[in-house]
């Protein structure tokens, strides 16, 4: 099992090849025309498939992504291209399973106007949500106890340039994870926060070509195995929830199992209720104040997705190149 998910995660980093979103929302793609059909034109079909393709750029900006191949897209941008995608079939009532979910903050306020340009234009929205919504940017909270600034470096990223599906997401990027340490990773859909988990774990296989060290080994250095680091490192992932139908709850407990050192935390809530996404982030909370020794990262896009005691934050950038602040405590 486990080689099936590292495959299914490693896969979409080998290549930039594979249908671009211009390929999803096509006429063809969207309405599944056989490719071998004659004499029959659309006419009138396509007209009004270009209004809505109008409407979707205009709503949900897909024009930035259409030279991108699907496969490189954040699981924001993604959520954003299958949204366009229903809208141009041209549904009379489009039901949306809860479409706030990992999408950024801009993104969230966005969310009200497209709704109700779409009733303007005679699209009735029905969007069925698990949790409450509050809005805003996450913010670390206050750690319990910290560990001397000469802890042991758990990662080290040093000067890395690294592009993907076309666009340059990291130059010059440097990074340290000490042990102890608790990081909010955070930025807007596409910024890179998932690609560079990727990166640490081996999953994104540039990083070799890459200067990281994970637990004071260079990657692909010799005697260095993959499976030996990964052995060390617990993740909870909403792409393993989305596409792999592992639960959160399910990961965390397979994560904390391994009594990892380093422990990876990707849109953990993804999905949850409310009642649930507490549940998971008390028990997130407990675990790593009863080991205090072990590093964590955790990626959100809400303030209450965010478990106790993580009090640095390093922030990405959206336009390519990354924009990195300097990492520090948050206020208290």
């Amino acid at each position: 099992m486990e080689a099936v998910r590292s495959g299914w995660l490693q896969g979409r980093y080998h290549g930039d090849g594979g249908d671009t979103v211009a390929d999803m929302l096509s006429f063809k793609a969207v309405f599944e025309i056989n490719p071998f059909e004659v004499g029959t034109t659309h006419a009138k079909e396509r007209r009004i498939f270009a209004a809505r393709r109008r409407l979707v750029d205009d709503l949900l900006d897909v024009r930035e992504l259409r030279r991108r191949p699907f496969l490189s897209l954040s699981n924001g941008e993604m959520r954003r291209v299958l949204f366009a995608r229903a809208i141009l079939k041209g549904p009379d009532r489009l039901v949306l399973d809860d479409p706030l979910g990992g999408l950024d903050p801009e993104r969230r306020a966005r969310m009200r106007t497209v709704v109700a340009e779409l009733a303007r234009h005679g699209i009735e929205v029905v969007a069925p949500t698990r949790r409450e919504r509050n809005g805003g940017c996450p913010l670390a909270l206050p750690v319990k106890r910290h560990l001397p600034s000469t802890a042991r470096a758990v990662v080290e990223m040093r000067h890395i340039d690294f592009s993907f599906g076309g666009k340059m997401l990291f130059r010059d990027f440097s990074w340290t994870i000490r042990e102890g340490e608790r990081w909010l990773l955070c930025g807007p859909n596409g910024s890179g926060k998932t690609t560079l988990l990727a990166l640490i774990t081996g999953d994104a296989p540039r990083s070799y070509a890459c200067d990281i060290s994970v637990f004071g080994k260079r990657r692909g250095g010799e005697g260095v195995t993959l499976a030996g680091i990964r052995a060390k490192i617990g993740e909870v992932s909403a792409e393993r929830q989305v596409y792999l139908g592992e639960t959160p709850e399910r990961q965390l407990a397979e994560a904390l199992s391994r009594n990892p050192r380093l422990l990876l935390l990707d849109e953990p809530c993804y999905n949850l209720t409310t009642k649930a996404t507490k549940r998971l982030l008390r028990k997130v909370a407990a675990w790593l104040d009863g080991h205090p020794r072990t590093a964590a990262v955790c990626v959100a896009h809400r303030p209450e997705h965010v478990p106790a005691g993580f009090s640095l934050t390093q922030r990405l950038g959206s336009t390519g190149a990354v924009c990195v602040r300097t990492a520090r405590p948050a206020a208290r």
